[in-house]
């Protein structure tokens, strides 16, 4: 007797081995239509050969295994094809095993096929202990009808402990896995919803901010547009003021259309070599006139060679140095002062960008990066959004180290060794 139970609590924990695997299969490969379609037969097909071909228990011709708990769930959940392939891989293995009650097996094999095809979208309707009760149910009638069938056809008869044994550790089996299978699997589409759901909100938060951020300067320029159209008598200053204003609403447009774009697509269509000290100079040029006005000195201190690079979009990091030397010199009081380190250490490229301005709690700090949100009035809030998207994508991390009234340092780290 105690073989029996460890036989079928070893077919039990290959099926629950292999609905494992089935369920992390899935979740790494989500919109894989060649995963969602085959790792359940994959799966199940694995765990019937295994619970037939490790059955190394038999009570009087009859092999205690698993087989039935695969075939019902790869049915239930591949479809009807995949219950066929099943169908046909158990009767092979049968035949193949040369085992007793051949046609008996075969018999309930298929008639099992056939319920599970039938029971199929009632069983889906159900709520999950209706689930179980069904799965339970069905599982007993074969337990059962397997039993008498051998019962039958060598005049033979089982001990009470064997039926219960086989009947009871098929039950315990469909009913642990029916409910794991749908407990995970309600997780999973739960998981999915909200991960909708994030998407659908970040989606109305880039329209809100399209309506707001380009419909305002289109505005602007279209009242430029409609004096320089309608008064005649202006004068050629104040016609080149307006022009100014149209041109410079037009500049902002354009600055959060490619923040925009940066934001849906900041993996650069060719990755090329990025040499550090050269777009940390580039940076520099673009940034100087903002900090001169801003009375703010920006210190270099770059420890890196010539030819030292990382890869990816040099347009694009050079944004992404821009961005934050540009939120720094906005935090820095008059008269402040950046630093920018760079280093090249153990293959990874570590560039600190320092200042000495306000500084920012551990809350800020922490949404960072999240669309719409700036401490500038005046801001759309994708600048660092665009960061650490484009940071990301070079497989680097950002780390941010401030403290309200003694300035911010942020920290990129970018691996070298990037294929």
């Amino acid at each position: 007797m105690s073989h029996e139970i460890s036989n079928l609590l070893f077919n039990l924990l290959i099926v629950l081995i292999t609905m494992m695997i089935h369920q992390i299969w899935l979740e790494s490969r989500p919109n894989s239509p060649f995963v969602k379609k085959y790792t359940i037969l994959a799966t199940s097909a694995i765990a019937i050969f295994l619970c037939m071909t490790a059955s190394f228990y038999e009570n009087q011709g009859i092999f205690f295994d698993l087989r039935r708990i695969p075939l019902w769930l790869g049915t239930l959940y591949g479809g009807p094809i995949t219950g066929l392939v099943l169908t046909f891989e158990t009767i092979i293995i049968t035949i193949l095993q040369g085992r007793d009650g051949l046609y008996g097996s075969i018999v309930s094999t298929v008639l099992l096929f056939l319920t599970i095809l039938y029971l199929k979208p009632i069983y889906f309707r159900l709520k999950l202990y209706n689930k179980l009760f069904l799965a339970s149910g069905v599982n007993i009638i074969f337990s059962v009808m397997v039993l008498f069938i051998w019962t039958i056809l060598h005049n033979k008869s089982f001990t009470f402990g064997t039926w219960f044994n086989f009947i009871s550790i098929n039950l315990i089996g469909i009913i642990l896995l029916s409910f794991s299978v749908e407990v995970i699997r309600t997780n999973y589409n739960n998981r999915m919803k909200l991960f909708q759901s994030a998407k659908l909100d970040v989606i109305s938060h880039l329209a809100a901010g399209v309506n707001h951020e380009i419909k305002n300067p289109l505005t602007s320029i279209r009242g430029m547009l409609q004096i320089l159209k309608e008064d005649e008598n202006l004068s050629k200053e104040k016609k080149e003021l307006f022009y100014n204003i149209a041109l410079d609403e037009v500049d902002k447009v354009d600055q959060v259309i490619t923040d925009y774009l940066t934001f849906a697509r900041p993996y650069p269509d060719s990755i090329e070599k990025i040499y550090i000290n050269e777009v940390i100079s580039k940076s520099f040029q673009i940034i100087k006139p903002y900090s001169t006005q801003m009375n703010v000195e920006i210190i270099r201190k770059v420890e890196t060679s010539e030819s030292s690079y990382v890869l990816g979009d040099p347009s694009k990091f050079v944004q992404v140095l821009v961005n934050i030397l540009k939120n720094s010199i906005e935090a820095s009081t008059l008269g402040g002062t950046i630093r920018i380190n760079a280093a090249m250490n153990d293959k990874r490229c570590y560039i600190s960008i320092m200042d000495d301005g306000v500084g920012m709690n551990e809350e800020v700090v922490r949404r960072l990066g999240e669309p719409y949100f700036t401490m500038d009035g005046n801001g759309t809030g994708l600048g660092m959004m665009v960061v650490f998207r484009i940071i990301e994508s070079m497989k680097g991390d950002i780390q941010i180290n401030s403290t309200p009234g003694n300035g911010t340092e942020i920290i990129l780290t970018i691996p070298t060794n990037i294929e």
